[in-house]
């Protein structure tokens, strides 16, 4: 591989990467920062401990009053709601794909041992 290659595979990595952390980032701007980590850390704690029941978010009653303009907290929520979703099923497809890759693997391996001890 040259230079000009992987300085060109570096572009296109960090530019994906800005796009998709822009992505993330807008679908969780909704949220204070320390609400979306909340809920980062139980997504995170719920995934790692699939036995524990997740907790139950209570709404929080909306006390100031919406600016002119602002976008209404049922479409909000909506928007968080399917933004999570997304979320879950992008997590599950990456396990999925996590798992076809770790057996093809294996395969490759196995595959390889019996080439050498059959050669």
């Amino acid at each position: 591989m040259n230079k000009n290659d992987f300085y060109k595979g570096l572009f296109w990595g960090t530019l994906i990467g800005a796009g998709i952390g822009t992505a993330m980032g807008i679908l969780f701007a909704p949220r204070k920062g320390e609400e979306t980590r909340r809920a980062l850390f139980e997504s995170l704690n719920a995934s790692l401990n699939p036995k524990e029941e997740p907790p139950s978010e209570m709404p929080v009653p909306n006390s100031i009053p919406p600016k002119e303009g602002a976008v209404p907290a049922d479409v909000e929520n909506e928007a968080k709601r399917r933004a999570e979703e997304i979320i879950d099923e992008a997590r599950l497809e990456a396990q999925r794909l996590l798992r076809e890759a770790n057996a093809l693997l294996r395969e490759a391996e196995r595959a390889n041992r019996d080439k050498r001890n059959g050669a």
